[in-house]
């Protein structure tokens, strides 16, 4: 099982699925293509790993095409291998990027609650008690920074919240100054989140 799964990371790494239907002998018609197996015109479909005919239902993925065609080869094992461990590095380095995202945006939200509950506070304490004033410019002041934190890493996109990770204080300053200034970010979709 192990040296299959191999081959079939190897060889869905190595081929162009589009490609793989043109050398079987369907084709091309836009995004789709025909089909070698019936004939139907523009019914196959296919993404980048597998392919579906919806007039006769030939399927496949790249590795069950590849060795239709006789061009499957199995990685050698020491190669694999170096392809698993760098795989797994990978798995482990995105992880701990977003246990860190997490925790940043725990900790903005954290700090969200506070100075609502410090504003709740002050409003109850009332105008004349002698710390109201202080703890509204407080929550009021410090309220926007930490909106913008919880944006940034709850919908962020990924290079800007990396940018927040990798940056010491003062480029943290910059990147918090920044979103203020804009009135919020974007995410990876490009869609615009406001910051309030």
């Amino acid at each position: 099982m192990g040296a299959e799964r191999s081959g079939s990371m190897s060889t869905a790494a190595r081929y162009d699925i589009g490609a793989l239907l043109e050398t079987s002998g369907a084709k091309p018609c836009g995004a789709r293509h025909g089909c070698p197996k019936c004939g139907g015109v523009r019914t196959v479909t296919h993404t980048a790993e597998c392919f579906f005919c919806h007039k006769c239902g030939w399927r496949g993925n790249v590795v069950t095409l590849a060795k239709e065609l006789g061009l499957y080869e199995r990685l050698p094992r020491a190669e694999f291998v170096l392809q698993r461990q760098g795989r797994e590095r990978a798995e482990v380095q995105a992880r701990n990027f977003l246990a860190e995202c997490r925790l940043e945006r725990l900790r903005a939200c954290e700090e969200l609650r506070e100075l609502g509950r410090l504003e709740l506070l002050a409003h109850e304490a009332g105008p004349e008690h002698p710390a109201t004033w202080n703890a509204l410019a407080t929550a009021y002041t410090r309220r926007p920074g930490a909106a913008a934190r919880a944006v940034l890493f709850s919908e962020g996109a990924i290079a800007d919240r990396r940018a927040w990770l990798e940056s010491d204080a003062q480029g943290r300053g910059r990147i918090l100054e920044n979103i203020l200034l804009a009135g919020g970010l974007s995410d990876s979709a490009g869609k615009f989140l406001g910051v309030r």
